[in-house]
């Protein structure tokens, strides 16, 4: 009896080992094993008071605008060589314009395919989600609350592990959103991340982010202007992930948008749970 408490005992020790480091092998690039599930809750709040214009310079909003978003992704491994997994993603949205606020509504929701191209190179996936808008008019008008528009978003992972204690993640997307309305361009946006992680401890992650967002279009309602870049954002960020139980991660980030044309000048507060089992 005591021989079998004890090899009890040492499964679950064991168990709990691999699970409190597995979430830490399991960066965006790496796939789910067969069987295998991901649930992600991301919360994120984005927060101005100006904007900046053409030439980079601020413009006062005379308010606070605010936009709060929460993404649901699920993520389902169906491979036993750890190469696709597929799951959906849906969004909740609200903004404050001063003191008006919008209603917390569902504003889009669409699968997602996950995918490792090269089999000898499982540093390397794609992710691609296609979004349809939910709520319609009510997206924009009277508030803009998210993009009425149907949006295809894949993104680029690789992970380059420089040893134990540090890693590089790199990450490419590329963001399509449709027009819908006769008074709407396509335009799509190409995100360059780099992200440089520290690992502590086995349960602790601590990092730092820059982004690159240009935009590429063509500006409404001037038709003088040919396709191209119409407006770009960089963000610097620092970031934590800790693992609080065996199997969920807590993540909490901040960044702000240090330089910009025709874009944002604000912050973005950034709160994730994840779970997988």
């Amino acid at each position: 009896m005591k021989k079998i408490f004890l090899v009890c005992l040492l499964t679950l020790v064991v168990e709990s080992l691999f699970a409190q480091s597995s979430l830490q092998q399991y960066t965006p690039s790496v796939l789910l094993s067969q069987g295998q599930m991901e649930f992600k809750l991301f919360n994120n709040l984005y927060t101005q008071t100006k904007v900046r214009d053409a030439n980079g310079t601020d413009v006062e909003l005379g308010q606070r605008q605010s936009f709060l978003n929460h993404q649901f992704r699920f993520l389902y491994g169906v491979s036993n060589n750890q190469r696709l997994n597929v799951g959906f993603e849906t969004n909740l949205t609200t903004a404050w314009y001063g003191g008006e606020s919008s209603d917390l509504m569902f504003t889009s929701i669409g699968p997602t395919l996950k995918f490792v191209p090269i089999e000898s190179k499982g540093n390397f996936s794609i992710q691609s989600t296609f979004l349809f808008p939910l709520n319609g008019d009510d997206l924009e008008n009277p508030l803009f609350v998210n993009h009425n528009r149907y949006t295809w978003w894949t993104q680029f992972f690789y992970d380059y592990s420089i040893n134990s204690k540090f890693n590089l993640f790199f990450e490419a997307d590329l963001i399509y959103r449709f027009a819908v309305e006769d008074f709407q361009n396509d335009f799509f946006r190409v995100p360059l991340n780099l992200i440089a992680s520290y690992f502590p401890t086995s349960k602790l992650t601590l990092y730092s982010n820059v982004q690159y967002a240009p935009a590429y279009g063509k500006l409404p309602g001037v038709e003088d202007i040919e396709f191209g870049r119409i407006r770009w954002f960089t963000q610097l960020g620092l970031g934590a992930k800790y693992l609080i139980l065996n199997n969920l991660e807590l993540e909490l980030s901040y960044s702000n948008f240090i330089l910009s044309k025709r874009d944002g000048a604000g912050s973005v507060y950034n709160l994730g749970i994840r779970f997988l089992r």
